[in-house]
């Protein structure tokens, strides 16, 4: 682990492919090049490290990578970060003084600059702020009709299939439940209103609640205004790689699709970290980089998400830290 974790830090720092040799002159490790070398070939059959083409060094494949940011998390070794400029990041980012477009676009551009990196940030506002009335209706046997109204008038129906009956009885029971418990409910509190409601239902309800949750969650993200916003692309010349024209191109040429932003800042339901490393980033077109989002909630009607995307051997612990301190203000 010392000299796959010093190979890693090695190689953020410099870019280089490492040999035994220089870890052996470089480092403290009290045993020769050539144990060091036996270690780095096991460590390379794990698949932690790889070859590098052009010399006999070996730098960190996405497994190891993996295996590094895994270690730094569940052994606690991301800390809250400190900054001088602390008060003033509170300020600029505080609800009190700032609306909460400006507060996202200020916590965009302070990502990049303290991260050097591309910082983005997705912003959803919701227009949809409440449910007005909610009922099903029956259509045959195993179909039901749901009827949703919103409170800026939308309203929404659509068929639910069922492989199973449902009584008249029963049917009467959830639609007073649903309109007892959801009629003048936020939006935003559905999942957890929901999951109030299954716990006093049985197995094969429960999977009808999820089916309503997901068409209503579908419907009101539609109604919701996208805001994308992108800073720091220019971050991507601190690193010697994109010293390739073609491939900074390539790279700069990714922001301009907005469905694609939207596609790899949208996988953070569980409103936690999200990090995706190398080929575990669905898009092909970010195989070789690293994406780190949060979630965030600035108020009621603005949540969204927040990273930065760089290559794979960006700075996992001091990037890590940033985003956490970034998105804990936006939450506070």
């Amino acid at each position: 682990m010392q000299i796959l974790f010093t190979i890693i830090n090695s190689y953020i720092l410099g870019g280089e492919p490492v040999g035994s040799k220089s870890l052996a002159d470089e480092y403290s490790f009290d045993v020769s090049a050539a144990t060091i070398r036996n270690d780095m070939s096991d460590l390379e059959k794990k698949g932690l490290l790889k070859k590098a083409h052009t010399s006999s060094g070996r730098l960190p494949s996405d497994k190891g990578y993996r295996f590094f940011v895994n270690y730094l998390l569940e052994n606690g070794l991301i800390e809250k970060k400190s900054r001088p400029d602390l008060t003033k990041l509170k300020k600029t980012l505080d609800k009190r003084y700032n609306n909460a477009s400006d507060i996202v676009n200020s916590a965009t551009k302070i990502l990049a600059g303290i991260t050097n990196l591309t910082a983005v940030s997705v912003t959803y506002k919701n227009q949809i702020k409440s449910i007005s009335n909610i009922e099903m209706l029956r259509v045959n046997d195993y179909s039901l009709l749901l009827i949703v109204v919103y409170d800026n008038g939308l309203i929404v129906n659509d068929i639910i299939h069922l492989n199973y009956g449902i009584e008249a009885c029963d049917l009467e029971f959830l639609n007073n439940l649903l309109q007892r418990e959801l009629i003048g409910s936020n939006i935003l509190h559905l999942p957890d209103k929901i999951r109030k409601i299954e716990e006093k239902l049985n197995l094969n309800y429960k999977y009808l609640l999820d089916v309503i949750q997901t068409k209503m969650e579908n419907e009101s993200n539609k109604d919701s205004s996208k805001e994308i916003k992108i800073e720091g692309l220019g971050n991507i010349f601190n690193f010697k790689e994109f010293d390739d024209i073609v491939k900074a191109k390539e790279f700069i040429n990714l922001f301009e699709s907005p469905d694609i932003i939207t596609d790899f800042l949208a996988d953070n339901n569980d409103k936690n970290l999200v990090i995706t490393i190398g080929e575990e980033n669905e898009i092909d077109q970010l195989k070789e980089n690293t994406i780190i989002t949060s979630y965030f909630k600035v108020d009621e009607n603005t949540i969204g998400t927040i990273g930065v995307v760089g290559l794979t051997r960006i700075n996992y612990k001091e990037v890590i830290e940033s985003i956490k301190l970034v998105s804990d203000l936006l939450n506070q």
